[in-house]
């Protein structure tokens, strides 16, 4: 760890998968800000995929999930060089994501509504019903569950993203996870 103005910042972290030490986010943040190219390209490699699958799991299948990737990345791009570590930079990224994805919604005149066309895959008709049930959720519910549950945020990391409490937060997954047992309750399930 390096000490830099009385805070402790990592410099590397161990990989997910194969335990490789990689450098840290806010070593790659810290360069990016000085000019280093190759810094920011490694966290637009680290957060490309994370933020195609964000938007994935909240649009249709037409074409937005790039755009919306590559106008976060840029949005993260300027900030760099005026950013102060004041949180995760997961959840900044997380942040800019969400004002990107509510932007374009507003933008097209869109909702966050199931689309006419949304079909199940032949192999997994439980989980066409659990997304289709997810999508249905009202929209602070929706987001606090998926942030949490599948983004991997922890209730104050999605509270930043979504400007409330981590005690909201909690709430609002709690409130989903009970619209969800309900309409997967024991009535609803289907007979073989």
């Amino acid at each position: 760890m390096k000490e830099t103005s009385g805070r402790r910042r990592h410099i590397f972290r161990s990989d997910a998968i194969t335990g490789v030490k990689l450098p840290s986010d806010e070593f790659l943040v810290a360069a990016s800000a000085r000019g280093d190219d190759d810094a920011f390209g490694r966290l637009a490699s680290r957060y490309g995929t994370v933020l195609d699958a964000y938007f994935r799991r909240r649009l249709p299948d037409d074409g937005r999930v790039e755009e919306l990737r590559q106008e976060t990345l840029l949005a993260i791009y300027a900030l760099l060089p005026s950013y102060s570590e004041r949180g995760k930079f997961r959840s900044l990224v997380f942040s800019i994501a969400y004002r990107k994805l509510a932007s374009a919604l507003r933008e097209q005149g869109l909702s966050s509504a199931l689309p006419e066309n949304l079909t199940a895959r032949e192999s997994d008709p439980d989980a066409f019903e659990i997304r289709t049930a997810v999508l249905r959720l009202p929209e602070p519910l929706r987001e606090a569950l998926l942030l949490t549950a599948f983004e991997g945020l922890r209730a104050a990391e999605a509270g930043e993203v979504l400007d409330c409490s981590a005690d909201a937060v909690r709430a609002r997954v709690c409130r989903a996870k009970t619209l969800l047992a309900r309409t997967f309750g024991p009535s609803s399930r289907r007979k073989p």
